[in-house]
């Protein structure tokens, strides 16, 4: 009888003690499982596409911050929070697809920010598919990464810039009617279809002459004997379709042999390494395709967005940390939207996302998974944004 009462005593104690520890739990704030939504972020924060990557990953991060501590998710009267796991995707295809499939297979992740760059995206997408995992994009611009090769929509990929024949065709608005450019020279990276994409579309829409199309390898850094025959051809403008480490390389050797017209590139220039690499009496008279600007806020929360952030990480947000940023918000609103955390409401919710006023423009996501929205170009003098206008 002693023996039965002690167990039973026991057992109270340790029961008191789990519904203790469950009290206390709620008190001291922390989420429990059932009220947390894991994010998976894929972010190149080493490799070549660091600078975007980093920036991205804290954009991301800032946004899970601000979700959370307003309240979080509210789903069916209930409050849930963000949870983010970051993985360094490296620059690498090989990598991208392997931290994919941890964070769905491993980490049971219900959404994905990222990857990065377009082939990182293409890496990723048998896996998100196969996992059946919503996956977006803050970056990555090539027309095709939403699209199966039978014409169909990828059902779990979407992106939260334009793409790049969009981009395209706003630049060579913007020469035209901006720049008054009636003649240009295009260099283009050949070497992966952001380049080359992005100066199909320039071509298609310009309303005036391409003088000549100059084609370089990423990893490109001596343009000298390029520059040498295109320098005594008539041209308003040049248009660099390419990244910031060759389009730096670029805008330096031409500035150095007094080639001082007006330059204009995609987002891929618009980052600050493009000053660090040209050197900053080099980039003026530069002007580049971009998703945000303080100056030229799109929507009425971009401005507090940029407060924010700046007060918290003590600069100025770029955009790709405005596209990453708003690829949370983005989640948030589906999951809101179709009251429901699962996979399958999420992405049904990406799909339906309306009237989504974000810090890079207010937006709809089409058909083919695409945001349509405005486009923002920054003008840069001595290294820094001088101007901002929107192009519709």
């Amino acid at each position: 009888m002693k023996r039965i009462v002690i167990v039973g005593a026991v057992f109270v104690v340790a029961v008191g003690g789990i519904i203790g520890y469950g009290v206390m739990n709620r008190q001291s704030g922390q989420a429990s499982s059932s009220t947390v939504i894991k994010i998976g972020g894929v972010f190149d924060t080493s490799g070549d596409a660091s600078s975007y990557g980093k920036a991205e990953q804290d954009g991301a991060n800032f946004a899970i911050k601000q979700i959370n501590a307003n309240g979080g998710v509210k789903v069916n009267g209930k409050s849930y929070k963000f949870k983010i796991i970051n993985k360094d995707a490296k620059t690498d295809n090989t990598e991208t697809a392997s931290v994919t499939s941890n964070l769905i297979n491993n980490e049971k992740v219900s959404a994905i920010v990222g990857p990065v760059i377009t082939s990182g995206v293409q890496a990723a997408v048998p896996v998100a598919t196969q996992g059946k995992t919503p996956m977006i994009s803050p970056t990555a611009g090539a027309d095709n990464i939403t699209i199966q090769k039978n014409g169909k929509v990828q059902p779990y990929v979407f992106r939260a810039q334009y793409k790049n024949s969009f981009m395209g065709t706003k630049m060579a608005q913007f020469a035209t009617e901006n720049l008054k450019a009636k003649n240009v020279v295009i260099f283009q990276d050949n070497s992966s279809d952001y380049g080359t994409g992005i100066t199909a579309a320039f071509k298609k829409a310009y309303k005036g002459k391409v003088v000549d199309v100059e084609s370089y390898q990423e990893g490109s850094k001596d343009l000298q004997a390029v520059l040498t025959k295109i320098k005594d051809k008539q041209f308003d403008a040049v248009v660099i379709n390419g990244y910031y480490t060759e389009g730096g390389a670029i805008l330096k050797q031409m500035r150095d042999m007094g080639i001082n017209v007006p330059v204009i590139g995609p987002d891929g220039i618009g980052d600050p390494k493009t000053a660090e690499i040209a050197g900053n009496k080099n980039t003026s008279n530069v002007y580049y395709a971009a998703h945000f600007s303080v100056d030229a806020p799109a929507t009425k929360v971009a401005t507090p967005f940029a407060k924010a952030y700046k007060k918290a990480y003590g600069k100025e947000p770029s955009q790709f940390t405005a596209l990453a940023y708003d690829s949370v918000r983005m989640i948030k609103a589906a999951i809101e939207n179709e009251n429901s955390t699962s996979k399958a409401a999420i992405t049904k919710g990406l799909a339906n996302l309306k009237n989504f006023e974000g810090v890079t423009g207010k937006m709809l996501i089409d058909k083919d998974h695409n945001p349509v929205k405005s486009m923002v170009m920054v003008g840069m003098t001595d290294g820094k944004e001088s101007s901002a206008v929107v192009v519709k």
